[in-house]
């Protein structure tokens, strides 16, 4: 009883509505299962239902002050980010070019008309002319070449264009994972906004979500990435979820342009057979294991298996974090707990 009060204490300090945590078998099993190593690496669970924390465990070495990585989750909130900016004034749209911000470092490499063509809207959905691939260790613009040098800036703007890349009929490139084009994303937003990345954030997002602690990832230089390595708190996770769940409003207040999370969440990019991309944003259907429903969700992911999904159908955001780096199920975790549990537990009013 006492961890209960505990608990519900924290959720209202953190402006969550306070609810009944969530108490039924199919949630104490999958506690079970992760408690006993079914599932490895696994740092918290948390579920928000209808504005309410329903379910909130910690696992391992996490706990409710623990900073987690977010690895490339960072890029859903750079894309809020964007958002925010073209809020406040400082894009017009995604349609913006972003060679002409930094006109301060020309003269730039590779400066072809392909490349003084790449605007906002192809960083976001990963279809960008820079020859990047992070799938791909030869391509120049592969993720830890990025990471070896000083200057990021200089490096990703440096790069060559993709040998035969063009548009197609829906205005973008071909779909190609590119950390570093996240990363330039960041720096456009400090040179259009005229200050820091973190500093941006910090007003534009974490001050009205009431987040205080946080890490960046950082550039020799001191350069934030803004394509992964933010460590935040399981719960500030969250409100990220709620926030896009919310429309970009949150107590009251716009945060992100009118239309921005949906347009955010629909797919420019199709991936896989059932993966889609939009502006830093994955798309995909969870099936849940008992009734075999399809709910459509938007996510946040990130190497490891963490992951924040909002499921618009059910009024929920699950936070999964996960520190299962760089092994080939640790996505495939996140989405069993999802489909096997969680779906389960809480569809159909099976939890109020």
């Amino acid at each position: 009883m006492m961890m209960r009060q505990f608990l519900s204490g924290l959720i209202a300090v953190l402006g969550f509505a306070s609810a009944a945590l969530a108490n039924n078998g199919t949630m104490d099993e999958m506690t079970a299962a992760i408690s006993r190593g079914d599932y490895k690496d696994i740092t918290s669970v948390l579920v928000l239902k209808d504005g309410k924390i329903v379910y909130e465990r910690y696992f391992g070495q996490g706990g409710p002050q623990y900073l987690n990585n977010t690895r490339s989750a960072t890029k859903s909130i750079t894309s809020m980010a964007v958002g925010a900016a073209i809020e406040q004034g400082g894009f017009s749209s995604v349609d913006d070019k972003v060679m002409p911000f930094f006109r301060v470092y020309d003269p730039i490499k590779h400066l072809n008309d392909t490349k003084k063509d790449i605007r906002l809207k192809d960083l976001l959905t990963m279809s960008s002319a820079l020859d990047c691939n992070d799938n791909d260790q030869t391509t120049p613009g592969y993720e830890d070449k990025m990471h070896q040098e000083q200057d990021w800036t200089r490096f990703v703007l440096d790069l060559p264009t993709m040998p035969g890349w063009s548009r197609d009929a829906s205005g973008l490139g071909p779909f190609r994972y590119c950390t570093a084009g996240s990363f330039l994303a960041g720096q456009a937003i400090e040179m259009a906004v005229g200050q820091s990345l973190d500093d941006f954030i910090d007003a534009a997002l974490f001050t009205p979500l009431g987040i205080t602690r946080y890490e960046w990832y950082r550039s020799p230089m001191g350069e934030e990435q803004a394509g992964g390595g933010l460590e935040l708190t399981s719960r500030d996770l969250m409100k990220f979820g709620q926030l896009a769940l919310q429309n970009g409003v949150w107590n009251g207040r716009r945060l992100l342009p009118e239309g921005w999370i949906t347009e955010s969440t629909t797919a420019h990019r199709k991936v896989s057979d059932v993966q889609s991309y939009g502006y830093h944003w994955w798309i995909g259907d969870f099936f849940s294991a008992t009734t075999g429903l399809v709910h459509k969700g938007y996510y946040m992911a990130g190497n490891g298996g963490s992951k924040v999904a909002a499921f618009e159908d059910m009024d929920m955001v699950v936070v999964i974090t996960a520190e299962r780096y760089n092994t080939p199920d640790m996505h495939q975790q996140s989405n069993d707990l999802l489909q096997g549990y969680i779906l389960p537990a809480f569809e159909l009013g099976a939890v109020h």
